[in-house]
């Protein structure tokens, strides 16, 4: 039975870097190590290290530093070093039985996000050792994996792009329209993703076989080369969901007029099924969401259309920004109307009514502009 309990308790559950690597400012990482011991040990150092864990996969013509990072930051939260015996005796009492030793690591703005690709993965951990003397073992290691974030600058133009919805819309040799909409096209990983197709008939005689959507992930590792010379590639399916729809007697849908099929999509979490949308000096990752549909023509002919259309997979904090709320008209209650000073009274007169009331004014229309113009000095 082990006698040494260690667990890492950090402030935040992960670190988030915002904006490009040169630009963005360095995060501090802090928490606490607590030891609980069940007797009594004679310690002699204990650190704390914040590193780096690489796992190449594949075979990559380039160096094995294609997709590898080696940041190791370490402390030292205890030493025995400068004591007459060497080592400090912890445990045997109540008072002795559990220790708290807190941390802190400056995280630099450049530091390379979590991937997750199939061409390797770059993870980080928390790894705390406790080095004691005597008989048995005599390094205690206790590790914590804490993901790395990389999200854009929080201004207006991120929000705008980043709330911007979901729409594509293509015709196949003007005889089928396929349309996607979506209420966003930036999604956060563990959500679930409802987009609305629809199958318009521009010719008659046509019938639907299936409806399918699917999430792919496009991955390009830049930091390596394969045998022909260029930048391998990889393309994987995340999740997908089909409808075969039918009528009463058949086993297709005859199209006489549009047809709209909601579809869901379960998008993995990050780290395990999924990897952010990033573009760094060593990889691309991008993901498209692809509407597939088999009609079958008057001649008895099957088609297999297919219409794509680029989406986001961010961290959900990114999402959360102070612009996530664009102002309305309806909300700038601040606003006020450049009045000439003989009128500066009675408009803080009706303002406190208004105010009285609890009820906000409405905004003025033409037609009480028109017949105000002549009351106003200009």
């Amino acid at each position: 039975m082990l006698y040494v309990h260690t667990s890492i308790l950090t402030d935040s559950p992960c670190i988030v870097l915002r904006g490009i690597p040169s630009e963005a400012s360095g995060q501090a990482l802090s928490g606490r190590v607590i030891l609980r011991l069940c007797r009594s040990l004679k310690v002699r150092q204990v650190t704390i290290a914040f590193q780096s864990t690489c796992i190449q996969r594949g075979s990559l013509w380039s160096s094995q530093s294609a997709i590898y990072d080696n940041t190791k930051l370490e402390q030292v939260l205890f030493d025995a070093a400068g004591t007459s015996l060497g080592y400090a005796v912890w445990g045997g009492s109540a008072d002795t039985s559990m220790r708290e030793l807190p941390f802190s690591f400056a995280i630099p703005g450049n530091l390379h996000e979590s991937v997750y690709t199939a061409f390797g993965n770059i993870g980080y951990e928390i790894k705390a050792t406790i080095r004691s003397c005597g008989f048995g073992i005599n390094n205690w290691v206790q590790s914590l994996r804490i993901p790395v974030l990389r999200v854009p600058e929080e201004n207006i133009l991120t929000a705008l792009a980043l709330s911007e919805a979901l729409r594509a819309q293509a015709d196949w040799l003007g005889a089928v329209e396929l349309q996607m909409l979506g209420d966003s096209a930036a999604v956060p990983d563990e959500f679930k993703l409802c987009v609305r197709s629809i199958i318009r008939p521009l010719q008659k005689g046509q019938t639907l076989v299936d409806v399918g959507l699917r999430l792919v992930e496009n991955t390009r590792c830049k930091s390596a080369m394969s045998r022909f010379g260029d930048s391998p590639n990889s393309s994987n399916v995340l999740c997908q969901s089909q409808i075969k729809p039918r009528d009463e007697f058949w086993h297709s849908l005859s199209l006489q007029h549009e047809h709209c099929f909601d579809l869901e999509l379960d998008i993995p979490a990050a780290f395990r099924g999924v990897q952010y949308d990033m573009d760094t000096a060593r990889v691309h990752v991008s993901h498209e969401l692809v509407l597939t549909a088999t009609v079958v023509d008057n001649k008895q002919v099957a088609h297999y259309l297919r219409l794509a259309v680029p989406i986001q997979i961010v961290p959900k904090i990114a999402l959360e920004t102070s612009f996530a709320e664009l102002p309305t008209y309806g909300k700038s209650f601040s606003d006020r109307l450049l009045l000439d000073s003989s009128y500066a009274d009675t408009w803080a007169e009706v303002e406190d009514e208004g105010t009285r009331h609890g009820a906000m004014l409405p905004p003025p229309s033409y037609q009480t502009t028109l017949d105000s113009r002549s009351s106003l000095i200009v």
